[in-house]
């Protein structure tokens, strides 16, 4: 196994890359593409369950450069992607010091890279949502969920009127309610829906989530069964932090909009998503983003190119704006005026709503959406 680990952990080149993008994989075969890209040419083919068995034993390392560009105004950034190893096994073990020190490791080669700004994808930003101020590296870290929540309520907004589905009457359940992501998005919907329900596992902070958005005169409850709430939703977000899908799509009206913006995904789909399902956070570069050397096409794919999550997009957007800041940082900062402006600045670099789809593929009949800022 050491010689196969060795192929992994080639000497990393240290670069002065304005970004670094920070994450890990939600499935075994996404790791495996990373795991046999990174070996030598030439080298025999290792199957999953040996890569499953060295995966553990692989420290962080910049797996790609990347390369973005802004459209319409031809500025380009530079940065890698860094991945954690952080594998599903892990995730699914619940033990957080394993997952913490391989976050600080990766933020270590974002340093040595030159990174100005690095953003935390997936559970990367949840491990660390508490402890940004531990990170003593001379470059700023985002979670990038400012920029996936405006993807989000502007994705759904733009989603409902395309099925037909009249926000300002729509019963709204948002899954993870009380988290950043799902607490920012509360926020920006609660005045532009017609009941907004909150699920959330943390009893204490949903109570007090509920009452200052009630406090604003919002038509705003706790959801107290989630598959009632669900069963009668008119649109259903779910952005909570979980493992693995434990909420069934199936529950849901047949006309409702159900929108999965978990990482790991959270709704459990039987058979074929049907088209009122769509993968929601995701944004599209129209400017382009490429890797140097393919790597990052290898296993970052989707039904239409440039496209990638909001947490990891903030930094490129960042890195091409030059504003080298904590944008995103901490549960609760997520604000309109904040989501309001995270979408100007999207706007002005090229930056949109990705088409829509899931995993079964595009909607069919889509076109690129589009939402008045």
């Amino acid at each position: 196994m050491g010689g196969q680990v060795a192929d992994v952990i080639q000497s990393e080149r240290v670069g002065e890359a304005e970004f670094a993008l920070i994450g890990h994989q939600e499935n075994w075969p996404q790791i495996a593409e990373i795991v046999r890209g990174l070996r030598p040419l030439g080298s025999a083919e290792l199957p999953l369950d040996e890569i499953r068995s060295i995966v553990p034993w692989i420290p962080p390392r910049t797996v790609s450069r990347v390369r973005v560009e802004s459209y319409p105004r031809q500025r380009e950034a530079a940065g890698v992607y860094i991945d954690t190893f952080i594998t599903p096994d892990e995730l699914a073990s619940g033990t957080l010091r394993p997952l913490l020190a391989k976050v600080h490791a990766a933020a270590d080669v974002a340093a040595r890279e030159g990174a100005r700004i690095a953003s935390l994808g997936g559970f990367t930003s949840i491990v660390l949502e508490r402890a940004l101020g531990e990170l003593r590296q001379p470059l700023a870290f985002t979670t990038g969920n400012t920029l996936t929540a405006a993807l989000l309520v502007h994705g759904i907004t733009a989603a409902a009127a395309k099925i037909g589905i009249t926000l300002a009457e729509a019963d709204v359940v948002i899954v993870g309610g009380t988290g950043d992501i799902g607490s920012g998005c509360a926020r920006w919907l609660a005045p532009r829906v017609g009941r907004l329900q909150l699920a959330a596992r943390h009893h204490g902070r949903l109570a007090a989530d509920v009452g200052r958005l009630r406090v604003t005169g919002h038509n705003v409850t706790a959801v107290t069964d989630l598959n009632a709430s669900i069963g009668r939703a008119d649109v259903v977000l779910a952005v909570a932090s979980m493992v693995a899908p434990s909420v069934d799509a199936g529950i849901a009206p047949s006309g409702a909009l159900l929108c999965d913006a978990g990482y790991p995904k959270n709704l459990i789909v039987a058979g074929r998503e049907p088209r009122h399902i769509f993968w929601g956070g995701m944004g599209v570069a129209r400017g382009g983003i490429r890797s140097d050397d393919g790597m990052l096409e290898r296993f970052y794919r989707f039904p239409v190119t440039n496209v990638g999550h909001g947490c990891m997009l903030e930094a490129l957007l960042l890195a091409l704006a030059q504003r080298y800041e904590p944008f995103s940082t901490g549960r609760g900062n997520i604000t309109p005026a904040r989501i309001d402006e995270i979408w100007r600045l999207a706007q002005e670099h090229g930056f949109a709503l990705a088409p829509f789809f899931n995993g079964s593929g595009l909607w069919r009949a889509t076109t690129m959406p589009t939402v008045a800022a």
